[in-house]
């Protein structure tokens, strides 16, 4: 009986790099938009002097906000290279079994 997993690597299973660096691109972007509208909304926006907020701030709520879309994303990274491994795996498992299969007939 050959192992299941001769020929894999963890790369196989991820999306294209193109893909992972356009996905990484817009969480940036919605992060540096929408994390200081969250911070304008949290510290309630209709007030004037809460609406001239300085780059500092701007910056912190927007790196906070990537930060948590990054482990959001890294999950779901995670999560989409598991359900492809065993994906691999059974589908393998499957190729061993008709293999067997196929021996034991006679025909």
């Amino acid at each position: 009986m050959e192992p299941l997993l001769d020929d894999v690597t963890v790369s196989s299973f991820l999306p294209p790099t193109r893909r992972i660096v356009l996905h990484i691109a817009v969480i940036v972007a919605v992060s540096l938009i929408v994390g200081p509208l969250l911070g304008l909304y949290v510290f309630n926006a209709p007030r004037g002097e809460v609406l001239t907020l300085s780059l500092g701030t701007w910056l912190g709520w927007g790196l906070s906000f990537a930060f948590v879309a990054a482990f959001i994303y890294t999950a779901w990274l995670v999560r989409t290279v598991w359900k492809a491994y065993y994906k691999h795996v059974a589908a393998r498992k499957m190729e061993e079994f008709y293999r067997a299969i196929e021996g034991k007939r006679k025909d």
